[in-house]
């Protein structure tokens, strides 16, 4: 399998993830009542959608250049990525506009279950990878 082949069948199972996702985040977040927008919901699936792509991008150009780091760079790109998130959340809790709860709430459940596909797709990517020797 090519390194292309694989990145469009990774960016094909996170459109349908995030996709699904979102629209199962708007049900619960249109039923129920809360300060927080669902225009926000949204910019932050879009956010996350963003990190995820950039970060399975650099798993795939590490994998090919030494196989043997995709764990230790997945390692590393998780915690930059959380410290992103949090410059990213920094400015929505500063003016406490919206409940600061809720707006936790929403972000670290889309976060949690991003990082959940992604370190998913990151164990496939490191057992069957194209990189891996036969």
């Amino acid at each position: 399998m090519t390194i292309l082949k694989i990145f469009l069948q990774f960016t094909l199972k996170l459109l349908v993830f995030s996709l699904v996702l979102a629209g199962l985040h708007y049900l619960v977040a249109s039923n129920m009542a809360m300060s927080f927008p669902v225009k926000e919901i949204f910019k932050i699936h879009i956010f996350i959608v963003a990190l995820t792509l950039l970060t399975y991008t650099l798993l795939v150009v590490v994998g090919k250049l030494d196989y043997t780091k995709i764990g230790l760079t997945f390692a590393g790109l998780v915690i930059v990525k959380m410290m992103v998130s949090f410059a990213y959340l920094y400015p929505i809790l500063e003016p406490p506009v919206y409940d600061v709860k809720e707006v936790v709430f929403n972000f670290f459940a889309v976060y949690l279950l991003f990082l959940f596909f992604e370190t998913r797709e990151a164990y496939i990517l490191i057992q069957k990878g194209p990189f891996t020797p036969q």
